[in-house]
């Protein structure tokens, strides 16, 4: 382990969803991989910080694209350590839960990703990243195209017979 990873940080890939994990102390190149992650969830006592990080530019960027440029400026200017209950409030994290239930959280957010066709979650992680940058417009086109790609799958065939079947259906990734 590096000095500059923590234990109290791990990447979770869920039916290829990154989730973040924050436990405790979060700076440096932990912080860069979690504002990379789809969701990030903390403990309570988890703290955030941009000390340390091994690019500040490209963090600062990425860190304007997910939380926009007042907090981050506040965040990156200050250099400041974010408690997990203020990193909600910024949006820096998508949820906030007791330390002591982080595992179950983390483990249900896990199975509930894993029931869903994969390749949709694919769709929509890709479609929110592509549409910050793209006009409205653009935005649908990119919607009608995903949805012309997904409706041709095996999944979306399962999810329709299981519908009907009144089942629950089992989803391949094709």
């Amino acid at each position: 382990m590096t000095p500059e990873k923590s234990p109290d940080v791990r990447m979770v890939a869920a039916a290829a969803i990154t989730v973040a994990v924050v436990t405790g102390a979060c700076a440096g190149a932990d912080f860069e991989s979690v504002i990379d992650a789809d969701v990030r969830i903390a403990a309570g006592g988890a703290t955030f910080s941009p000390a340390g990080v091994r690019d500040p530019v490209g963090c600062a960027r990425r860190l304007t694209r997910l939380l926009g440029e007042a907090r981050a400026k506040e965040i990156m200017l200050g250099g400041r350590t974010v408690s997990a209950a203020d990193a909600l409030r910024l949006g820096l994290v998508t949820r906030v839960v007791p330390a002591p239930e982080i595992g179950e959280a983390v483990s249900a957010l896990e199975a509930g990703l894993r029931a869903l066709p994969p390749l949709a979650l694919r769709a929509v992680r890709d479609a929110v990243h592509a549409t910050r940058d793209l006009t409205p417009r653009e935005a649908l086109a990119l919607e009608h195209e995903h949805f012309r790609r997904l409706i041709a799958t095996r999944d979306h065939k399962a999810a329709v017979a299981a519908f009907f079947g009144g089942r629950e259906p089992t989803f391949t990734g094709q």
